[in-house]
């Protein structure tokens, strides 16, 4: 594994930079392990199905929707990408146009 990280994302509050970040979630793949809101309470909640809620977020299609945000906290939502066991939520940066998770 490289050591060379991207540091970009990396939370750091003596910067405070605010990052807008635009976040896909496809709720007819998530299988119930609840891993997005522990790593991120602020975007996402579970349903009385054990499956994961994108909070505040538009349907763009059956099943998959997405929601814009500005943080200062942009670990708690790469790392609710990067946990999620079947890889059903996307990571963009809106400034970039990139996506960064998973």
């Amino acid at each position: 594994m490289s050591t060379d990280m991207d540091k970009t994302y990396e939370h750091d509050r003596t910067v405070m930079k605010k990052f807008r970040l635009k976040i896909v979630y496809n709720k007819k793949g998530c299988i119930g392990a609840g891993h997005c809101a522990l790593s991120d309470p602020y975007n996402f909640e579970i349903d009385e199905d054990f499956k994961g809620i994108l909070t505040d977020s538009k349907e763009i299609m059956p099943g998959v929707f997405e929601k814009i945000v500005e943080t200062d906290e942009p670990h708690l939502v790469i790392n609710a990408a990067k946990t999620c066991t079947p890889h059903v939520i996307s990571i963009i940066d809106m400034d970039t146009k990139k996506r960064i998770a998973p």
